[in-house]
């Protein structure tokens, strides 16, 4: 009876350290994720007079008094933007100074008068949200404003069937603000629900991570599985 009792303090010992140690295992991997986004202190050039003009740049162009004129697009993967009136045009390897010429030059065909216009361009380096973790494909992809998180990681492939579906992280710097915010997402929740268009959004610059699940509930039946097993013997035993 007492070697019978002694097991059993042991057993239950023994399934204590199993879920602390899965608790644990979480933790250490979620301080290295918050280690490693910390120190990334990655550097984007901003826009300047020298920046040529690439696919995936944002253009925007708005001519003053002739707003049929005015353009809001992306350069397409050939290099060009499309202008009413003025059709295709090629833009790629072009500065904002080279592009406002070219379009003055255009829009003279149209315009007689004195060609005052605006030449915004936004590039998509830093337009990138960042998925790793127990996905398919871990990478960067671009989102030029918003996205929900479900199409972020239909984006990377989807999850993979060690991803913890009710822990995902998104980690985000706000503007202006040196320390890392982090909010968890159930997505479970909202697949169980069909509410996916409550789901949170992500932002250029945010990070998406999917831990990997800790499978408690099965190492804990297979851990009680032996027990049973082992309780058995000392009964075959002491009989």
């Amino acid at each position: 009876m007492r070697i019978t009792t002694l097991f059993t303090l042991g057993a239950i010992a023994s399934l204590y350290l199993l879920l602390t140690g899965c608790i644990s295992s979480r933790n250490v991997q979620e301080q290295n994720v918050r280690q490693q986004l910390t120190e990334d202190q990655t550097y984007v050039a901003p826009i300047d007079s020298t920046y040529e003009i690439r696919p995936g740049d944002q253009v925007e162009i708005l001519v003053w008094q002739q707003p049929n004129f005015n353009t809001s697009t992306t350069v397409s993967g050939m290099g060009t933007i499309v202008m009413p009136l003025l059709g295709e045009i090629q833009v790629v390897g072009m500065t904002r100074d080279e592009l406002k010429r070219k379009l003055r030059q255009e829009l003279s065909r149209y315009i007689k008068n004195d060609i005052n216009l605006t030449v915004s361009i936004r590039s998509t380096d830093n337009m990138m949200v960042s998925v790793f973790g127990m996905v398919s494909e871990p990478d960067n992809y671009p989102v030029v404003d918003k996205a929900s998180i479900l199409k972020v990681l239909s984006m990377a492939g989807g999850p993979s069937e060690q991803a913890d579906l009710r822990n995902v992280k998104i980690y985000r710097r706000p503007s202006g603000n040196s320390n890392l915010q982090d909010v968890t997402i159930d997505l479970t929740e909202f697949l169980d629900n069909g509410r996916t268009e409550a789901t949170a959004m992500v932002y250029p610059g945010d990070v998406v991570y999917v831990p990997e699940e800790q499978n408690v509930i099965r190492e804990t039946s297979q851990f009680l599985r032996d027990i049973v097993l082992l309780f058995g013997i000392f009964r075959v035993v002491n009989n």
